[in-house]
């Protein structure tokens, strides 16, 4: 990544690291698309979303204190877009694109693959029942692998309260998977008592 020196940082007067925008673009477009895809954007509407988050830090670039890592700010924007994203379809049901949510494409054995879509899909439906606070909690500390420092930085939260959010999270979706599993189990049951 290319970096240049921004202004004194107003904290400390330390100076920082701050990437072109072509380097932060190229190093982060893939766990922006990751993160804005778990957190519940559709696939048809994920390229848009993508350039939102990037016009936004763009525009903000210059703006960067280098309080939190590149990654953790990139998280940030990309959670406020889904936000906007998630409110516009809940206002907005009739211009929401029909489509079958499609995850990522797996590469593997036919019958791996068939197995690795069928779990995402399924995780995405569980992380679907989940609200938005908790799933972006749930979602930045499962699947992007942050710290609460950091999701707390991403989110502008007290750090106390991603904690909470992320246990209650991790408890509702515990109880999706159970009601999930019995689902299954009743649909499984009622299959062979039908043969």
């Amino acid at each position: 990544m290319t970096a240049q020196l921004a202004p004194s940082c107003p904290e400390n007067g330390e100076q920082v690291a701050r990437p072109t925008f072509p380097a932060l673009y190229d190093d982060h477009v893939d766990i922006v698309w990751r993160a804005l895809r778990r957190l519940g954007i559709p696939e048809a509407n994920l390229e848009d979303s993508v350039q939102e988050v990037f016009v936004v830090a763009h525009r903000k670039l210059d703006s960067f204190e280098g309080r939190s890592s590149v990654a953790t700010w990139l998280y940030g924007i990309a959670i406020l877009v889904a936000r906007n994203a998630r409110r516009h379809a809940r206002r907005h049901p009739e211009a929401e694109l029909s489509e079958a949510k499609e995850p990522v494409m797996f590469t593997g054995l036919p019958d791996e693959v068939l197995l690795d879509r069928e779990a995402a899909l399924l995780v995405e439906k569980l992380l679907d029942q989940l609200d938005d606070d908790k799933r972006e909690v749930l979602v930045l500390a499962e699947l992007e692998q942050l710290s609460g420092a950091e999701i707390a930085l991403s989110l502008g939260l007290n750090v106390n309260t991603v904690y909470a959010r992320l246990r209650v999270a991790r408890q509702q979706f515990d109880a999706a998977v159970q009601r999930e599993r019995k689902r299954q189990e009743r649909t499984t049951g009622f299959e062979r008592s039908a043969k």
